[in-house]
Protein backbone atom coordinates (compact mmCIF):
# COMPACT_ATOMS: atom_id res chain seq x y z
CA UNK A 1 0.00 0.00 0.00
CA UNK A 2 0.95 3.62 -0.41
CA UNK A 3 0.44 5.42 2.90
CA UNK A 4 0.72 9.17 3.44
CA UNK A 5 1.31 9.96 7.13
CA UNK A 6 0.42 13.43 8.39
CA UNK A 7 1.95 14.36 11.74
CA UNK A 8 2.21 17.48 13.91
CA UNK A 9 5.61 16.41 15.27
CA UNK A 10 8.77 14.57 14.35
CA UNK A 11 9.01 11.13 15.96
CA UNK A 12 12.71 11.78 16.56
CA UNK A 13 14.16 12.40 19.01
CA UNK A 14 11.99 10.15 21.15
CA UNK A 15 11.16 11.65 24.53
CA UNK A 16 7.42 11.08 24.96
CA UNK A 17 4.86 8.33 24.63
CA UNK A 18 3.35 9.85 21.50
CA UNK A 19 6.73 10.00 19.77
CA UNK A 20 7.48 6.43 20.84
CA UNK A 21 4.30 5.18 19.21
CA UNK A 22 4.75 7.32 16.13
CA UNK A 23 8.31 6.10 15.52
CA UNK A 24 7.62 2.42 16.09
CA UNK A 25 4.47 2.31 13.96
CA UNK A 26 6.25 4.25 11.20
CA UNK A 27 9.25 1.91 11.36
CA UNK A 28 7.06 -1.18 11.00
CA UNK A 29 4.99 0.36 8.20
CA UNK A 30 8.12 1.44 6.32
CA UNK A 31 9.21 -2.21 6.15
CA UNK A 32 5.91 -3.23 4.55
CA UNK A 33 4.59 -0.30 2.50
CA UNK A 34 5.56 2.70 0.43
CA UNK A 35 5.47 5.44 3.03
CA UNK A 36 5.66 9.22 2.83
CA UNK A 37 5.85 11.18 6.09
CA UNK A 38 4.63 14.79 6.09
CA UNK A 39 5.27 16.66 9.32
CA UNK A 40 5.39 20.08 10.91
CA UNK A 41 8.64 21.14 12.56
CA UNK A 42 9.22 24.05 14.99
CA UNK A 43 12.94 24.14 15.76
CA UNK A 44 16.27 22.72 14.66
CA UNK A 45 15.98 19.60 16.81
CA UNK A 46 12.75 18.58 15.07
CA UNK A 47 14.15 19.44 11.63
CA UNK A 48 17.16 17.24 12.32
CA UNK A 49 14.86 14.52 13.68
CA UNK A 50 12.94 14.46 10.40
CA UNK A 51 16.16 14.22 8.39
CA UNK A 52 17.29 11.31 10.58
CA UNK A 53 13.89 9.63 10.17
CA UNK A 54 14.27 9.77 6.39
CA UNK A 55 17.79 8.39 6.55
CA UNK A 56 17.17 5.63 9.12
CA UNK A 57 13.92 4.33 7.65
CA UNK A 58 14.68 5.11 4.00
CA UNK A 59 11.36 6.89 3.46
CA UNK A 60 10.31 10.16 1.86
CA UNK A 61 9.90 12.89 4.47
CA UNK A 62 8.34 16.27 3.71
CA UNK A 63 9.02 18.83 6.47
CA UNK A 64 6.72 21.86 6.80
CA UNK A 65 7.71 24.76 9.04
CA UNK A 66 5.08 25.50 11.69
CA UNK A 67 4.25 29.20 11.99
CA UNK A 68 2.90 30.68 15.20
CA UNK A 69 -0.37 32.60 15.11
CA UNK A 70 1.48 35.80 15.96
CA UNK A 71 3.94 35.37 13.12
CA UNK A 72 1.25 34.51 10.58
CA UNK A 73 -0.90 37.50 11.48
CA UNK A 74 2.12 39.80 11.49
CA UNK A 75 2.54 39.30 7.74
CA UNK A 76 -0.62 40.23 5.82
CA UNK A 77 -1.51 37.85 3.03
CA UNK A 78 -3.68 34.90 2.17
CA UNK A 79 -2.29 32.73 5.01
CA UNK A 80 -3.01 35.43 7.61
CA UNK A 81 -6.54 35.85 6.24
CA UNK A 82 -7.10 32.08 6.32
CA UNK A 83 -5.93 31.88 9.93
CA UNK A 84 -8.22 34.74 10.95
CA UNK A 85 -11.14 32.98 9.26
CA UNK A 86 -10.25 29.69 10.95
CA UNK A 87 -10.32 31.33 14.39
CA UNK A 88 -13.67 32.89 13.59
CA UNK A 89 -15.08 29.55 12.46
CA UNK A 90 -13.81 27.80 15.60
CA UNK A 91 -15.40 30.48 17.79
CA UNK A 92 -18.76 30.23 16.00
CA UNK A 93 -18.90 26.43 16.23
CA UNK A 94 -17.63 26.21 19.80
CA UNK A 95 -14.43 24.34 18.85
CA UNK A 96 -11.16 24.45 20.81
CA UNK A 97 -9.02 27.52 20.23
CA UNK A 98 -6.05 25.25 19.48
CA UNK A 99 -7.58 23.90 16.26
CA UNK A 100 -7.18 26.92 13.94
CA UNK A 101 -3.52 27.29 14.94
CA UNK A 102 -2.85 24.03 13.08
CA UNK A 103 -4.70 25.04 9.90
CA UNK A 104 -1.72 26.44 8.03
CA UNK A 105 -1.52 27.36 4.37
CA UNK A 106 1.95 25.85 3.95
CA UNK A 107 0.67 22.43 5.00
CA UNK A 108 -2.41 22.62 2.77
CA UNK A 109 -0.14 23.47 -0.17
CA UNK A 110 2.35 20.70 0.65
CA UNK A 111 -0.42 18.11 0.76
CA UNK A 112 -2.02 19.30 -2.47
CA UNK A 113 1.33 19.20 -4.24
CA UNK A 114 2.12 15.72 -2.96
CA UNK A 115 -1.30 14.33 -3.88
CA UNK A 116 -1.05 15.85 -7.35
CA UNK A 117 2.25 14.05 -7.90
CA UNK A 118 1.41 10.63 -6.39
CA UNK A 119 -1.60 8.46 -5.69
CA UNK A 120 -2.03 7.21 -2.12
CA UNK A 121 -4.26 4.46 -0.75
CA UNK A 122 -4.48 5.83 2.80
CA UNK A 123 -4.03 9.18 4.52
CA UNK A 124 -3.04 8.44 8.12
CA UNK A 125 -3.65 11.46 10.35
CA UNK A 126 -1.89 11.56 13.71
CA UNK A 127 -3.86 13.37 16.45
CA UNK A 128 -7.30 14.96 16.06
CA UNK A 129 -6.15 18.56 15.72
CA UNK A 130 -4.93 17.82 12.20
CA UNK A 131 -8.35 16.55 11.10
CA UNK A 132 -9.04 19.64 8.98
CA UNK A 133 -6.53 18.52 6.35
CA UNK A 134 -8.17 15.12 5.88
CA UNK A 135 -11.64 16.63 5.52
CA UNK A 136 -10.73 18.62 2.40
CA UNK A 137 -12.08 17.53 -1.02
CA UNK A 138 -9.93 15.17 -3.05
CA UNK A 139 -8.18 13.48 -0.14
CA UNK A 140 -7.50 9.70 -0.04
CA UNK A 141 -9.48 7.56 2.41
CA UNK A 142 -8.44 8.93 5.81
CA UNK A 143 -7.70 7.17 9.09
CA UNK A 144 -7.45 9.12 12.34
CA UNK A 145 -5.01 7.90 15.00
CA UNK A 146 -6.48 9.47 18.14
CA UNK A 147 -3.63 8.88 20.68
CA UNK A 148 -5.99 10.36 23.32
CA UNK A 149 -9.60 11.38 23.65
CA UNK A 150 -8.76 14.97 24.47
CA UNK A 151 -12.11 15.91 26.01
CA UNK A 152 -11.84 13.05 28.52
CA UNK A 153 -8.35 13.93 29.71
CA UNK A 154 -9.16 17.63 30.00
CA UNK A 155 -12.43 16.93 31.82
CA UNK A 156 -10.58 14.80 34.36
CA UNK A 157 -8.02 17.56 34.91
CA UNK A 158 -10.85 20.06 35.31
CA UNK A 159 -12.51 17.89 37.97
CA UNK A 160 -9.26 17.61 39.95
CA UNK A 161 -8.52 21.32 39.76
CA UNK A 162 -12.13 22.58 40.00
CA UNK A 163 -11.24 24.75 37.01
CA UNK A 164 -14.15 26.30 35.10
CA UNK A 165 -11.89 27.19 32.15
CA UNK A 166 -10.80 23.58 31.76
CA UNK A 167 -14.45 22.45 31.96
CA UNK A 168 -15.26 24.84 29.11
CA UNK A 169 -12.27 23.62 27.13
CA UNK A 170 -13.39 20.00 27.59
CA UNK A 171 -16.85 20.87 26.26
CA UNK A 172 -15.32 22.51 23.18
CA UNK A 173 -13.18 19.44 22.52
CA UNK A 174 -16.18 17.15 22.88
CA UNK A 175 -18.09 19.23 20.33
CA UNK A 176 -15.17 19.10 17.91
CA UNK A 177 -14.61 15.37 18.41
CA UNK A 178 -18.27 14.68 17.73
CA UNK A 179 -17.95 16.54 14.42
CA UNK A 180 -14.77 14.89 13.10
CA UNK A 181 -14.87 11.23 14.18
CA UNK A 182 -17.66 10.07 11.88
CA UNK A 183 -16.07 11.79 8.88
CA UNK A 184 -13.05 9.47 8.81
CA UNK A 185 -13.08 6.06 7.16
CA UNK A 186 -11.61 4.68 10.37
CA UNK A 187 -10.86 6.02 13.83
CA UNK A 188 -8.11 4.14 15.69
CA UNK A 189 -8.69 4.13 19.45
CA UNK A 190 -5.98 3.15 21.91
CA UNK A 191 -8.29 0.93 23.99
CA UNK A 192 -11.84 -0.34 24.35
CA UNK A 193 -12.41 2.40 26.93
CA UNK A 194 -11.40 5.06 24.45
CA UNK A 195 -13.59 3.39 21.82
CA UNK A 196 -16.55 3.79 24.18
CA UNK A 197 -15.79 7.49 24.65
CA UNK A 198 -15.50 7.96 20.88
CA UNK A 199 -18.78 6.17 20.23
CA UNK A 200 -20.53 8.40 22.79
CA UNK A 201 -19.40 11.41 20.77
CA UNK A 202 -19.96 9.92 17.30
CA UNK A 203 -22.21 6.83 17.24
CA UNK A 204 -21.67 6.36 13.48
CA UNK A 205 -17.86 6.33 13.62
CA UNK A 206 -16.04 3.21 12.38
CA UNK A 207 -13.71 2.39 15.26
CA UNK A 208 -10.80 -0.03 15.47
CA UNK A 209 -8.57 -0.77 18.43
CA UNK A 210 -4.90 0.03 17.82
CA UNK A 211 -3.27 -0.06 21.24
CA UNK A 212 0.05 1.38 22.20
CA UNK A 213 2.82 -1.16 22.19
CA UNK A 214 6.42 -1.96 22.97
CA UNK A 215 9.45 -3.45 21.22
CA UNK A 216 9.81 -6.77 23.01
CA UNK A 217 12.75 -7.78 20.81
CA UNK A 218 14.86 -4.76 21.74
CA UNK A 219 13.75 -4.44 25.37
CA UNK A 220 14.59 -7.45 27.52
CA UNK A 221 14.18 -8.03 31.27
CA UNK A 222 16.95 -7.38 33.74
CA UNK A 223 17.58 -8.90 37.16
CA UNK A 224 15.14 -8.73 40.08
CA UNK A 225 17.29 -7.76 43.06
CA UNK A 226 16.76 -9.08 46.56
CA UNK A 227 17.42 -5.69 48.18
CA UNK A 228 14.99 -3.24 46.54
CA UNK A 229 15.00 0.51 47.18
CA UNK A 230 14.91 2.20 43.74
CA UNK A 231 11.57 3.69 42.59
CA UNK A 232 11.10 5.23 39.15
CA UNK A 233 8.61 7.54 37.44
CA UNK A 234 9.12 8.47 33.76
CA UNK A 235 6.99 11.15 32.10
CA UNK A 236 7.08 13.90 29.54
CA UNK A 237 6.73 17.42 31.03
CA UNK A 238 4.76 18.53 27.95
CA UNK A 239 1.87 16.29 29.03
CA UNK A 240 -0.06 18.03 31.83
CA UNK A 241 -1.27 14.79 33.51
CA UNK A 242 2.38 13.81 34.08
CA UNK A 243 3.04 17.04 35.95
CA UNK A 244 -0.03 16.47 38.11
CA UNK A 245 1.05 12.86 38.73
CA UNK A 246 4.58 13.91 39.72
CA UNK A 247 3.34 16.51 42.20
CA UNK A 248 0.75 14.15 43.68
CA UNK A 249 3.50 11.56 44.10
CA UNK A 250 5.92 14.02 45.67
CA UNK A 251 3.50 15.79 48.00
CA UNK A 252 1.11 13.07 49.12
CA UNK A 253 2.70 9.66 48.49
CA UNK A 254 6.45 10.00 48.93
CA UNK A 255 6.49 11.59 52.43
CA UNK A 256 4.56 8.75 54.15
CA UNK A 257 6.56 6.17 52.20
CA UNK A 258 9.78 7.79 53.39
CA UNK A 259 8.59 7.56 56.97
CA UNK A 260 8.02 3.80 56.49
CA UNK A 261 11.15 3.26 54.44
CA UNK A 262 13.79 5.99 54.80
CA UNK A 263 16.15 4.12 52.46
CA UNK A 264 13.81 4.22 49.44
CA UNK A 265 15.00 6.43 46.59
CA UNK A 266 12.84 8.07 43.93
CA UNK A 267 14.01 9.05 40.45
CA UNK A 268 11.82 11.19 38.18
CA UNK A 269 13.03 11.07 34.58
CA UNK A 270 12.36 13.74 31.94
CA UNK A 271 10.54 15.82 34.56
CA UNK A 272 12.98 18.66 35.20
CA UNK A 273 10.15 21.18 35.13
CA UNK A 274 9.70 24.19 37.48
CA UNK A 275 6.39 22.86 38.79
CA UNK A 276 7.86 19.44 39.61
CA UNK A 277 11.00 20.96 41.14
CA UNK A 278 8.83 23.13 43.37
CA UNK A 279 6.85 20.08 44.49
CA UNK A 280 10.10 18.25 45.23
CA UNK A 281 11.52 21.03 47.44
CA UNK A 282 12.54 19.63 50.82
CA UNK A 283 11.87 15.99 49.86
CA UNK A 284 14.43 13.37 50.83
CA UNK A 285 16.04 10.86 48.46
CA UNK A 286 14.52 12.39 45.33
CA UNK A 287 16.43 12.85 42.07
CA UNK A 288 14.97 14.64 39.03
CA UNK A 289 16.58 14.34 35.61
CA UNK A 290 15.98 16.00 32.29
CA UNK A 291 15.49 14.14 29.06
CA UNK A 292 17.63 11.02 28.67
CA UNK A 293 18.55 9.60 25.25
CA UNK A 294 18.02 5.98 26.35
CA UNK A 295 15.77 4.71 29.14
CA UNK A 296 16.78 1.04 29.31
CA UNK A 297 19.62 1.82 31.71
CA UNK A 298 17.43 3.79 34.11
CA UNK A 299 14.78 1.04 34.08
CA UNK A 300 17.59 -1.45 34.72
CA UNK A 301 18.42 0.39 37.94
CA UNK A 302 14.77 0.51 39.08
CA UNK A 303 13.09 -1.98 41.39
CA UNK A 304 9.57 -0.57 40.98
CA UNK A 305 8.14 1.67 38.23
CA UNK A 306 5.20 3.98 38.90
CA UNK A 307 2.23 5.27 36.91
CA UNK A 308 0.46 7.61 39.39
CA UNK A 309 -1.80 9.21 36.77
CA UNK A 310 -5.02 10.87 37.95
CA UNK A 311 -6.14 12.59 34.73
CA UNK A 312 -5.48 11.16 31.28
CA UNK A 313 -6.93 9.08 28.47
CA UNK A 314 -5.36 6.65 26.04
CA UNK A 315 -2.89 4.09 27.39
CA UNK A 316 0.48 4.47 29.06
CA UNK A 317 3.57 3.37 27.15
CA UNK A 318 5.58 3.76 30.37
CA UNK A 319 3.75 0.72 31.78
CA UNK A 320 4.35 -1.36 28.66
CA UNK A 321 8.04 -0.45 28.65
CA UNK A 322 8.32 -1.46 32.29
CA UNK A 323 6.58 -4.76 31.49
CA UNK A 324 8.95 -5.48 28.59
CA UNK A 325 11.96 -4.68 30.76
CA UNK A 326 10.74 -6.83 33.65
CA UNK A 327 10.20 -4.00 36.13
CA UNK A 328 7.22 -4.40 38.52
CA UNK A 329 4.62 -1.62 38.27
CA UNK A 330 2.43 0.23 40.76
CA UNK A 331 -0.32 2.26 39.07
CA UNK A 332 -3.56 4.08 39.65
CA UNK A 333 -6.71 2.79 37.95
CA UNK A 334 -6.52 5.62 35.41
CA UNK A 335 -2.82 4.89 34.92
CA UNK A 336 -3.49 1.37 33.61
CA UNK A 337 -6.86 2.18 32.04
CA UNK A 338 -7.28 0.51 28.66
CA UNK A 339 -4.58 -2.12 29.17
CA UNK A 340 -5.51 -5.80 29.47
CA UNK A 341 -4.08 -6.07 32.96
CA UNK A 342 -5.31 -7.91 36.00
CA UNK A 343 -4.41 -6.01 39.21
CA UNK A 344 -2.46 -8.25 41.53
CA UNK A 345 -1.28 -10.38 38.62
CA UNK A 346 0.37 -7.94 36.22
CA UNK A 347 0.75 -4.91 38.50
CA UNK A 348 -0.38 -3.43 41.79
CA UNK A 349 -3.04 -0.72 41.76
CA UNK A 350 -4.10 1.95 44.25
CA UNK A 351 -5.96 5.25 44.00
CA UNK A 352 -5.39 7.01 47.33
CA UNK A 353 -2.05 8.33 48.61
CA UNK A 354 -1.96 5.94 51.58
CA UNK A 355 -2.86 2.90 49.47
CA UNK A 356 -0.38 3.88 46.76
CA UNK A 357 2.45 4.30 49.27
CA UNK A 358 1.53 0.96 50.85
CA UNK A 359 1.58 -0.75 47.42
CA UNK A 360 5.05 0.61 46.67
CA UNK A 361 6.30 -0.53 50.07
CA UNK A 362 4.75 -3.97 49.58
CA UNK A 363 6.50 -4.36 46.23
CA UNK A 364 9.85 -3.20 47.61
CA UNK A 365 9.71 -5.67 50.51
CA UNK A 366 8.42 -8.77 48.67
CA UNK A 367 10.94 -10.11 46.15
CA UNK A 368 8.70 -13.06 45.24
CA UNK A 369 5.87 -10.67 44.39
CA UNK A 370 8.19 -8.54 42.27
CA UNK A 371 9.36 -11.60 40.35
CA UNK A 372 5.78 -12.73 39.72
CA UNK A 373 4.65 -9.27 38.56
CA UNK A 374 7.69 -8.94 36.30
CA UNK A 375 7.15 -12.37 34.75
CA UNK A 376 3.43 -11.81 34.11
CA UNK A 377 3.93 -8.29 32.78
CA UNK A 378 6.61 -9.43 30.33
CA UNK A 379 4.40 -12.26 29.05
CA UNK A 380 1.50 -9.87 28.52
CA UNK A 381 3.71 -7.47 26.57
CA UNK A 382 4.88 -10.29 24.31
CA UNK A 383 1.41 -11.71 23.70
CA UNK A 384 -0.65 -8.55 23.30
CA UNK A 385 1.43 -5.42 22.84
CA UNK A 386 4.34 -6.08 20.50
CA UNK A 387 4.48 -3.45 17.73
CA UNK A 388 4.54 -6.12 15.04
CA UNK A 389 1.16 -7.47 16.16
CA UNK A 390 -0.30 -3.97 16.33
CA UNK A 391 0.76 -3.08 12.78
CA UNK A 392 -0.55 -6.46 11.57
CA UNK A 393 -4.00 -5.40 12.80
CA UNK A 394 -3.69 -1.94 11.27
CA UNK A 395 -2.80 -3.52 7.93
CA UNK A 396 -5.91 -5.71 8.04
CA UNK A 397 -8.11 -2.68 8.64
CA UNK A 398 -6.39 -0.61 5.94
CA UNK A 399 -6.89 -3.37 3.37
CA UNK A 400 -10.62 -3.24 4.02
CA UNK A 401 -10.58 0.49 3.38
CA UNK A 402 -8.51 0.10 0.21
CA UNK A 403 -10.87 -2.57 -1.09
CA UNK A 404 -13.78 -0.25 -0.36
CA UNK A 405 -15.28 -2.73 2.07
CA UNK A 406 -16.81 -0.06 4.29
CA UNK A 407 -20.02 -1.93 4.92
CA UNK A 408 -20.46 -5.07 6.92
CA UNK A 409 -16.77 -5.69 7.76
CA UNK A 410 -16.07 -2.22 9.14
CA UNK A 411 -19.36 -2.25 11.02
CA UNK A 412 -18.26 -5.57 12.51
CA UNK A 413 -14.94 -4.02 13.51
CA UNK A 414 -16.78 -1.15 15.14
CA UNK A 415 -19.01 -3.53 17.11
CA UNK A 416 -15.97 -5.54 18.19
CA UNK A 417 -14.28 -2.37 19.38
CA UNK A 418 -17.16 -1.86 21.77
CA UNK A 419 -17.18 -5.43 23.02
CA UNK A 420 -13.61 -6.69 22.76
CA UNK A 421 -11.77 -7.07 26.03
CA UNK A 422 -8.29 -5.89 25.06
Amino acid sequence: MRILVLSPISPLPIFSGGRTRLFNITRQQARRHELTFVSFWRHDEEWQGLQKLAQDLQIRVIPVAFQSKRRLLRHPGRDALAVARAYGRAWRHGWPAAIPAWEQGAMFRALRQELAARRYDILQVEWPYLASYALQPGMPPAVLITHDVFSVGIQRRAALAHDARLHAQARRWRTYEGMIYARFELVAAMSTQDATFIRERAPDAHIIISPNGVDTQRLTPGVIREDAQQVLFVGSPTHAPNLDAACWLLREIWPPLQRQNPYAKLTLVNLKHPKVQQCAAGQQNVRITGRLPELSAVYGQADVALAPLRAASGTRLKILEAFALGVPVVSTSIGHEGLAVEPGRHLLTADTPAAFAAAIQRALRDVALRRELARNGRLLAEQRYDWVRIVDSLDDAYRMVVHNDTGRNLQSLARQAGRKKE
